[in-house]
Parts: structure tokens; C-alpha cells; sequence
């Protein structure tokens, strides 16, 4: 929680999760730290469709290679490029990705994560307009979620303009 809230994040949707209270235990409060509101504010759907209402931008998250099931082949972009191209509304690259110039004037991301163990459903990818692949080695791409969350969620503030380091 502490890095999406670091990141310039504050909106947070869990779907169906496994503990319906997961916001409120004191194990979630206490790793939160500082970002505790997030948690107070978090709103939890049951299903992925009723999440992404009112998203115009649907980003979804994987490794391209999974180790452990045979996966429909997709195309994973690199974060940071996608999301530059993105907000520079470049028609040609937008058209590239599926997603059109309308979308890219009044962004409503919505970046989605699978599961820890298993990650996302082929149903779930099959709702987003891009899918997302943090480039890792090949011959080992696992990243927890909360590595992913973080690198992801950094792109994205980096494209919105934010500092990429804080040195001259």
C-alpha cells in the first residue's frame, strides 16, 4: 500500500478477494504505513467488470513467459514506453496499442494485477487494451506483486511528468 501511495496513487479496487476484510486487518494496517487512507478508501467489487467502470485506459499485467501454464499468445509492452506514448496522444502508436486518441486526452488508468500466485485469468486479459510485461530475464521473469506494483506504478508517475531521480 505504502507504494502505491508513494507513487501518487490513492484509488485502490480489489476483486472478489479471497478475505473480504483484508483493508481492516492489522497486519494490512501496519505494513500500510502512512498510507492507511488508502486502505479506508479502498472499494471492493465482485466482479472485474464493475471495477473498470469508468476507466477509459485498461492495462493489464503479466510475464509474457509463465512458468508454470501455457498461455495464449499475447504482446507485452514495455511500461514506460507505452505509457509515454500514451500521454503524447501519438496516433499511430495509440493505434498500435488499440487504444484511441480520445482516450489518451482524459486518462482514467486502470492497471490491473493478478493474483500473487497465480496472476491474471486469460478471461481477464482478453478486458484489457494492452497488456504490460516488465522486461526481466527470460529465463526467470517472476517478479511478487508488490515488486510489479511498484515498477509499474513508478512508470506511470515518471510519464505523468513526475521526477525520475532526484539528482541534477
Amino acid at each position: 500500500m505504502v507504494r502505491r501511495k508513494t507513487m501518487g496513487f490513492d484509488e485502490l479496487a480489489l476483486v472478489s478477494p479471497r478475505d473480504k476484510k483484508v483493508c481492516s486487518r492489522e497486519k494490512v494496517i501496519q505494513r500500510a504505513s502512512g498510507a492507511v487512507e488508502v486502505l479506508r478508501n479502498a472499494k471492493i467489487y465482485s466482479s472485474l467488470d464493475q471495477a473498470l467502470d469508468g476507466t477509459n485506459v485498461i492495462c493489464g499485467t503479466g510475464m509474457p513467459n509463465d512458468m508454470y501454464r501455457k498461455r495464449a499468445e499475447r504482446k507485452y509492452h514495455n511500461p514506460r514506453d507505452y505509457f509515454e506514448l500514451l500521454l503524447e496522444g501519438n496516433t499511430a502508436a495509440m493505434d498500435y496499442f488499440g487504444v484511441s486518441c480520445e482516450r489518451a486526452v482524459n486518462v482514467r488508468l486502470a492497471l490491473i494485477f493478478g493474483s500473487e500466485r497465480t496472476g491474471m485469468e486469460e478471461s481477464e486479459m482478453d478486458q484489457c487494451h494492452v497488456m504490460l510485461g516488465i522486461p526481466t530475464n527470460p529465463e526467470f521473469g517472476s517478479l511478487n506483486l508488490a515488486a510489479a506494483v511498484q515498477l509499474i506504478a513508478y512508470d506511470w508517475r515518471v510519464a505523468l511528468g513526475g521526477s525520475a531521480s532526484y539528482g541534477p
